[in-house]
């Protein structure tokens, strides 16, 4: 649904008088009641019954510890009312969820602990916790550090899951926060950093939801940052989070909700999990282009004749920053074309969002794109930059090319810098019988792999972990919960499976599992290899191919043989295919230097076998199980050698044959 135009904020009309705002926020005021803000003379907190208060002279916020700790209360001086809905509703702020569980979980009204930690005069801070009980939780202790700072109106918050049990755990943390403006939905809209621009999307004044760009979520963030904002009443709260450790952004426009989730971190035995995350009432805005530390800001853009206006909207974020330039970068996306735009000097940062406007002149065409340079000092004197932008299609309409179906402009997704996890020694140690998992995929059988353990090494205990789909995507239906659950498997099978189940913490693990000295078969399919997507480079190094690029698997010529390359080598012992044995598919993977390829159809290689620093195995079928055979030909997996060349090659992973 296309938004009306007077909900959408690229449509909005540009330099509305300012008593024009005012008197529609006073409207809005006066249905919400007298302001409840209270005035402390600094920071404080105090406990009455389940409900702690902490308190300064900008902000008052309550936490409702029968109700999941969640804040049910939340005034800004500013705002002058609650922006929460009622807690009967699920309204709040930070309520807990893991996204291995639907909502609304076993958090969200679970009665917390609490302790108060300080009271003031600079700070106040309060501790709520409790303990999981479901099957990623059970044990983990869910704790939230909340504070408020004498004179700052942000609200800081850091999030714990803490493993005092004696097995690891593998968890998504999961945010959700229900409040919304002038006491009601209509109005309300959310922005997120997205590879297409800033996406946005929001309720009209019918109370229907309208979309921008994405649906509820977008799993393609450029930045840590959520911001639910209203432009007639000019008020919004930025949300900021790491973005090292963001998966997801969802913000359901029907629930007025602004949640996000994290990255499955894994948690071993007697460690802990934290993230930072920064609530930031912002007054005076009509929406939002960029959260930071150093900056909150918007951009509402007009065309007029040969020129765009820019109205910069700009508040301070968590730092105080002083001495700023403001530079607009403005050009042609699909014609060659740059603008010309002052820089504009602004002596300081304030909370309440202020509006420089520019103007863009000898412009051309649209669409355009427009980046920002904020240059500033922080309070020790030392340069500060933050540095953002937006696409503007005008009359051009969304940033997509209808030829290509690309955008016009991408913006990147910085690498994230990880922090992983992990216990003080990783160390793998064959077992007797033999721990195969087996991480299966679709069509994997057709290699006849699970046939081939159950005939060489029948006391083998076998474990697997199908590929499913859930409501957050690509799971496994198993996946170790921790390094001990992994290290003692001695072979792991990827059995034609993407990077998608395992996230970045399950590619971590696999990767360390190899670095310890554990054994990978890696087989073909349309998940595997360059349409895998694993994003993990030492992984990857692991292998004795290059796995290359997606859709990197071709048909063979009819006709093509089989031809064993290393007759001498174990693995090959025994194996002679027949004429008529044919691979129709493979993947075209280049083989790395040192790799042994056992097995070639024509002139690609089938079978390439590689070893690792630690003395693990490692084996990369690829061949696809795709094909039919024609009346005189067989397929390769119905083929006694291969069935043959598979018990070799178990044999040899789990160091039963010479290498």
């Amino acid at each position: 649904m296309q938004p009306p135009p007077d909900a959408n904020p690229r449509h909005r009309r540009m330099g509305a008088p300012l008593l024009d705002c005012i008197s529609v926020a006073a409207v809005a005021l006066s249905l919400a009641g007298p302001a409840a803000v209270r005035a402390p003379a600094a920071a404080r907190a105090e406990r009455a019954g389940d409900a702690v208060a902490i308190s300064n002279e900008l902000l008052h916020v309550s936490i409702a510890l029968d109700k999941g700790a969640r804040i049910t209360v939340f005034e800004y001086k500013p705002f002058q009312e609650n922006v929460i809905y009622p807690a009967e509703s699920a309204g709040g702020l930070l309520m807990d969820h893991v996204w291995e569980q639907t909502w609304p979980g076993e958090f969200l009204n679970r009665r917390y602990e609490a302790e108060i930690v300080k009271s003031g005069p600079d700070e106040a801070s309060v501790k709520v916790w409790t303990t999981g009980a479901g099957e990623t939780v059970k044990g983990l202790r869910f704790e939230r550090l909340i504070t408020v700072r004498d004179g700052d109106r942000n609200l800081y918050v850091t999030v714990s899951i803490m493993n005092p049990t004696e097995e690891g755990r593998v968890t998504g943390y999961w945010s959700q926060n229900n409040y919304w403006f002038g006491n009601r939905k209509e109005g309300f809209a959310w922005a997120r950093p997205a590879v297409r621009g800033i996406d946005r999307l929001g309720i009209d004044e019918k109370g229907e939801p309208w979309f921008g760009g994405a649906w509820y979520y977008i799993d393609d963030a450029t930045a840590g940052w959520n911001g639910g904002y209203h432009s007639n009443l000019r008020r919004g709260m930025m949300f900021l989070m790491d973005y090292n450790d963001l998966w997801r952004i969802y913000d359901n426009a029907a629930a007025v909700t602004t949640e996000w989730m994290y990255d499955r971190v894994a948690i071993p035995a007697g460690k802990a999990w934290s993230t930072d995350i920064v609530v930031i009432p912002v007054s005076g805005i009509t929406g939002f282009c960029h959260g930071s530390r150093y900056l909150v800001a918007n951009m509402e853009v007009a065309r007029t004749n040969g020129s765009l206006i820019i109205e910069h909207q700009l508040a301070r974020g968590v730092e105080k920053v002083e001495d700023i330039t403001l530079e607009t970068r403005v050009w042609g996306l699909k014609a060659a074309w740059t603008g010309e735009v002052d820089k504009v000097r602004v002596p300081a940062l304030e909370d309440d969002a202020r509006s420089f406007t520019v103007v863009a002149r000898n412009i051309g065409p649209m669409p355009a794109g427009i980046e920002v340079t904020m240059t500033g000092k922080d309070a020790n004197g030392r340069i500060v930059r933050a540095v953002y932008g937006d696409y503007y299609g005008g009359a051009e309409g969304k940033n997509n090319d209808p030829f290509t179906m690309k955008p016009y402009l991408s913006f990147a997704r910085p690498p994230k810098q990880k922090k992983f996890l992990k216990p003080d020694v990783i160390s793998y140690k064959p077992h007797e019988p033999p721990s195969v998992l087996h991480l299966r995929g679709l069509w994997a059988s057709q290699f006849r792999f699970e046939e081939a353990v159950s005939n060489c090494l029948p006391a083998a205990a076998m474990s697997i972990g199908w590929l499913e789909s859930s409501p957050v995507g690509l799971t496994f239906t198993w996946f170790p919960p921790d390094y001990p659950s992994l290290l003692s498997h001695d072979l792991i099978v990827l059995g034609n499976v993407p990077a998608a189940p395992f996230d970045l913490v399950g590619q971590e693990m696999l990767k360390d599992y190899i670095a310890a000295g554990g054994n990978v078969l890696m087989l073909g399919g349309d998940q595997s290899y360059g349409q895998a997507g694993f994003s993990n480079t030492e992984l990857l190094e692991f292998l004795p191919v290059d796995v290359g690029s997606p859709y990197n698997w071709r048909r063979l010529e009819r006709g093509t043989q089989l031809t064993v390359c290393m007759p001498q080598h174990p693995v090959a012992d025994g194996v002679v295919f027949d004429k008529q044995d044919r691979v129709f598919y493979s993947h075209l993977c280049a083989p790395r230097q040192g790799a042994e390829v056992i097995l070639k159809a024509g002139d690609r290689p089938i079978l390439v076998l590689g070893r690792t620093p630690a003395g693990g195995r490692i084996a990369c079928v690829l061949a696809t199980p795709f094909g039919e055979a024609d009346r005189n030909e067989r397929a390769f997996w119905d083929s006694p050698a291969w069935q043959r060349l598979m018990v070799n090659t178990v044999k040899w992973l789990l160091h039963r044959l010479p290498g």
